[in-house]
């Protein structure tokens, strides 16, 4: 790093001098230059660094590659201090719970790009092992989404929450009450004790519970998805997802090394 910086350093003075017409400078003296005295130049003449678009977009770039590690950090840090939210018994997951690499979709039973990825989640699904995926109800649509919030949540306590699940993804009629039992009828359900369910206090501070974790990570809309440290935003593909997968694999198993 010191002779990189050096070398910085060298480049910046020659390039100054010859700016200002200045022919001689000492390359010896340059070459044993610390690093504070090319942070103490550098910070002298600002115009090496302002004037050259091309350092200027490498500066851009590391800003937001420390964005993302800090941000990724956060939700590190968020997601460690709710791992008893995430293995609580009302959460629905597949997979393998004892996974490298937790995969969160939150999502909305009332929005169009959740139900149209769902066949690029299911492929994911069907085709990666080693994560666990965590269902991550968020209803930000109205009274309908909450209610199929705590449907999903009833058939989850009955053992049915996959079936149930793929069923309202895959619904082409609009979500009301009346379509919300039909469905829990036709996948099996017990109606009376979905009712009942859906009524229990549990249930509701559960899905607020999950509600302030999604604040909490920046989800302020649906789909998002919470890949290990990762977040991905909107709609996206099945190869896109597995592509996170495996840094988020590669990364672990390097830290667990």
């Amino acid at each position: 790093m010191g002779k990189f910086v050096r070398s910085v350093f060298t480049i910046a003075i020659v390039l100054t001098a010859t700016a200002c017409g200045e022919g001689d400078t000492d390359r010896a003296s340059i070459e044993e230059a610390t690093p504070k005295q090319v942070r103490q130049y550098l910070l002298e003449h600002p115009e090496f660094v302002l004037d050259d678009p091309e350092i200027g977009k490498a500066i851009g770039r590391v800003r937001s590659l420390r964005e993302r590690e800090r941000a990724a950090s956060q939700r590190r840090s968020i997601l460690e201090e709710r791992a008893e939210l995430l293995a609580s018994p009302l959460t629905p997951f597949s997979g393998d719970a004892d996974s490298l690499v937790t995969f969160i979709e939150f999502y909305d039973y009332q929005c169009s790009p959740c139900k149209a990825n769902y066949p690029e989640l299911q492929q994911v699904k069907a085709t990666e092992a080693n994560v666990r995926f965590v269902y991550g109800q968020l209803p930000i649509y109205g009274g309908h989404s909450i209610m199929a919030a705590r449907a999903a949540i009833a058939a989850h306590r009955q053992g049915l929450f996959e079936p149930y699940h793929a069923a309202l993804m895959t619904a082409n009629t609009p979500l009301d009450m009346d379509s919300l039992y039909a469905t829990a009828a036709n996948v099996g359900l017990d109606l009376e004790k979905l009712r009942v369910d859906m009524r229990d206090p549990g249930v509701l501070r559960y899905l607020e519970e999950i509600r302030l974790l999604a604040e909490s990570l920046d989800v302020t809309g649906t789909p998002v998805f919470i890949i290990g440290d990762a977040i991905r935003r909107g709609g996206t593909t099945a190869e896109e997802l597995k592509a996170e997968l495996r840094r988020q694999r590669a990364r672990r198993e390097i830290a667990t090394k």
